[in-house]
């Protein structure tokens, strides 16, 4: 019979560096996207300066707003960090159009002005888009003085579609993104005066933030070259038993590079000339970082990549000192068949193990994390996948096989 009792998945924590929160915040606010299958609304209106004068190439964009009473932060995040549903710059005569907004309730902001010309969202006036509607004459006044627009170049330049430049506040306090031109050149509109962050999405590594001022005059000759990046090669092994899903990167002072992992442990990536801390998380409890080592050279503390690839790294995870036994045995299939069967147990922790099968049916997983798993034979697919439940008792499994498609 198969051994039952509770489901054990400890949950693996991700740790990320502080001084990369603001990057990787960034990531979350540019990957929001629009609900599916809803017919979109219209904004429109137009934008004045302080003065009353038309104003020209400014960011309005549209936010969503509080369900029920508007507070400084409706106990989330400040609403000027959501992220906006839609955005555009206004034209040389002050008029905005926001375009594809879901049915919902929004803030119109402009910097740090909410419609209908305030600074604060207490007083702001909360627009709720209808599907398939357009609201016209939005009108409003900037509450404070914008300062220059800003401009750069990306070099080399990405191919066309595959990147964006963000601009950001200190304190998050407005998020924007710009497309890069196929000449690597990007550019935003006025934007109020104050320091900046302007980034790359997705980040490419070693290159970093670049931190601007922005005063009453336009910042231009941005230059954002990218680094020179090189190949690194390894394999993760583990100590005992298979290895876990796990979530590998590269930190540097200034990158976070992911790398994935593939199912035979084998990793590969590019990073930039620089000393790089191996971060391993995800993992179930009880499996750490043990030791990073290249050739007989121990760089636990950091891989220093330099102007060559780096091949060799063997990252090793220690593991549990016992796991469970996983065995049992099949009935009902033709000797024939058995020679030529794998048996397969998948869970979400591990990925796959497979084993063969001997001549009597037995078989054996001599060690496995614990977790749910669904067990199958990989030349038999009369079979239902059976589901295995693994503590940190051993499990023994029995697999019949029905005699009537088994020959």
């Amino acid at each position: 019979m198969t051994q039952t009792g509770r489901v054990v998945i400890p949950a693996g924590r991700v740790v990320i560096p502080e001084n990369l929160m603001r990057r990787i915040t960034l990531i979350f606010i540019l990957l929001f996207q629009s609900a599916p299958n809803v017919r979109p609304g219209v904004v429109a209106g137009n934008l004045t300066a302080l003065d009353g004068s038309p104003a020209i190439a400014v960011q309005v964009s549209a936010i969503p707003a509080p369900t029920g009473p508007v507070g400084v932060s409706d106990g989330q995040e400040p609403y000027r960090t959501r992220p906006p549903v839609s955005s555009a710059l206004t034209d040389y005569q002050g008029r905005y159009r926001l375009t594809n907004i879901p049915p919902g309730r929004y803030f119109i902001v402009a910097g740090p002005t909410y419609y209908p010309s305030t600074l604060s969202p207490e007083t702001a006036g909360v627009i709720t888009v209808a599907p398939d509607s357009t609201t016209q004459n939005l009108n409003f006044q900037l509450m404070t003085a914008f300062g220059g627009k800003i401009s750069g170049r990306v070099s080399p330049p990405p191919a066309a579609g595959q990147e964006k430049a963000v601009l950001s506040g200190l304190n998050l306090d407005g998020v924007l993104e710009a497309d890069i031109g196929a000449d690597g050149t990007f550019g935003f509109g006025h934007v109020a005066k104050g320091s900046y962050w302007v980034d790359l999405y997705p980040d490419f590594p070693g290159l970093g933030s670049f931190r601007i001022e922005v005063g009453d005059r336009d910042v231009t000759g941005l230059e954002l070259v990218r680094p020179p990046t090189h190949a690194v090669t390894g394999r993760i092994v583990v100590q005992n038993g298979p290895l876990p899903h796990a979530l590998l990167a590269f930190n540097s002072t200034t990158s976070y590079v992911r790398v994935p992992i593939n199912p035979d442990g084998t990793f590969s990536g590019q990073l930039h000339s620089a000393r790089h801390r191996i971060d391993l998380a995800g993992m179930p409890s009880g499996y750490s970082l043990a030791s990073v080592g290249v050739g007989s050279q121990d760089v636990s503390e950091g891989l220093v990549v330099g102007n060559a690839d780096v091949s060799g790294v063997v990252i090793t995870v220690s593991a549990p000192r016992r796991l469970p036994r996983v065995h049992g045995r099949i009935t009902g299939l033709a000797n024939a068949r058995l020679s030529s069967t794998k048996v397969q147990m998948t869970g979400p922790i591990i990925g796959t193990l497979e084993t063969s099968v001997l001549e009597d049916g037995s078989f054996e997983f001599p060690a496995a994390t614990p977790g749910m798993y669904s067990l199958k034979l990989s030349q038999v697919p009369e079979l239902a996948p059976v589901p295995v439940v693994v503590t940190w008792n051993d499990a023994e499994v029995q697999v019949a096989v029905s005699n009537r498609r088994s020959q």
